[in-house]
């Protein structure tokens, strides 16, 4: 990488640290444009970027193993060390046959689960030696955020071993009471399924897997989860009903039945989240929680995935909460505006109703 390219790499990267933005979206013909606080801002007082810059920039940030995959397949996700102590994940692609490069931006500092909303009941089955826990959300919800909060947790307190299987790895954990070992697929493992498959006749107690891509890992999961195993995965839906009918989804219909009867087994708990606009700037993570019990069991297993959030409403005593009462919540100690909070209800009529007999009391 050139010189200047460098130079002006660096700056970008550095002001939009500075700034706070989450992302930082670079694309030949156009200003650096920074997201911030959920909004987009172009950096006018930025020049437009140009396609050698870009070119030089992709050429520093992938490995030549990476360059022939991004040649072969014109995408690729991978991390970029930034002056030694700054991590970011970086998405390459094309658009319009030009580069474009989208860096997000990984937080040094790992949050509690209490201080992202997580409940003592959620906590407390981290100490479980085995079952599944899931985390998800879609795109820019801090899914990563919460995981990392998961496992340093129990790097803190427990003697453990733990496994990560990530596509890439962003965070990179120091090891405190546990042993932590972090394999990225494409570079430590080929595959998801055959890390799994590895790690079933290791000495692991806790495994992280960055997705669960298809039928294959989903039993590769359970196979783990059976043998005496805590597993810990993301996937995207906007609730816990969702989260669960994806993973069965991923099934063939011959085999939906049983599926749903091991998930049914070997859940522990969904947590769904979403970045919700703070008042006075910033963001707060949200969060829908389903603690599993008998009820939920029963009705993962006859597929009556809609009924969950009613389990969920009426079991806030076992640590449980629907996304719309945490907005309630939120909205009644004045950390977030109602009309955000609207804006992300599931049930608008319900929650409008909720709201306006505490607002008028």
């Amino acid at each position: 990488m050139s010189s200047q390219s460098t130079i002006i790499l660096d700056r970008l990267i550095s002001q939009s640290v500075k700034s706070g933005a989450a992302r930082l979206h670079l694309e030949v013909g156009s200003h650096p444009i920074v997201r911030l606080d959920q909004k987009l801002i172009s950096l006018e007082s930025e020049t437009v970027i140009q396609k050698d810059f870009l070119t030089d920039a992709v050429n520093m940030i992938l490995t030549k193993e990476e360059q022939q995959e991004f040649a072969a397949q014109k995408s690729i996700v991978t991390t970029y060390a930034f002056q030694g102590n700054m991590r970011f994940k970086v998405h390459i692609f094309y658009q319009k046959n030009n580069l474009a490069l989208i860096f997000t931006y990984i937080p040094s500092v790992i949050s509690d689960p209490e201080s992202i909303g997580l409940t003592r009941e959620v906590i407390e089955l981290l100490t479980k030696k085995s079952g599944l826990l899931v985390i998800a959300g879609y795109h820019s919800s801090g899914r990563t955020t919460t995981v990392l909060s998961l496992l340093n947790y129990i790097n803190n307190r427990q003697s453990k071993y733990i496994l990560t299987i990530e596509d890439p790895i962003e965070f990179i954990l120091t090891p405190a009471k546990s042993i932590i070992d972090q394999r990225e697929v494409g570079r430590d493992t080929q595959t998801f399924e055959t890390a799994l498959a590895f790690s079933k006749d290791s000495d692991v107690d806790v495994v992280y897997l960055s997705r669960v891509k298809d039928y294959a890992t989903l039993v590769s999961v359970f196979d783990l989860i059976s043998s005496g195993r805590l597993v810990i995965t993301v996937t995207e839906a906007d609730s816990a009903a969702d989260a669960v009918a994806k993973l069965v989804e991923l099934a063939p219909d011959a085999e939906a039945n049983k599926i749903r009867t091991t998930l049914a087994e070997f859940l522990l708990a969904v947590v769904v989240q979403q970045l919700v606009p703070r008042r006075g700037g910033g963001q707060i993570t949200v969060t829908e929680i389903l603690v599993a019990n008998s009820a939920s069991a029963s009705l993962i297993k006859e597929g009556r995935y809609s009924q969950i959030t009613s389990v969920i409403q009426t079991s806030r005593e076992e640590g449980m909460r629907s996304l719309d009462q945490a907005l309630l919540e939120l909205v009644k100690t004045d950390e977030i505006e109602y009309k955000d909070a609207l804006e992300f209800a599931v049930n608008k009529t319900n929650f409008q109703s909720a709201a306006h007999k505490f607002r008028t009391s």
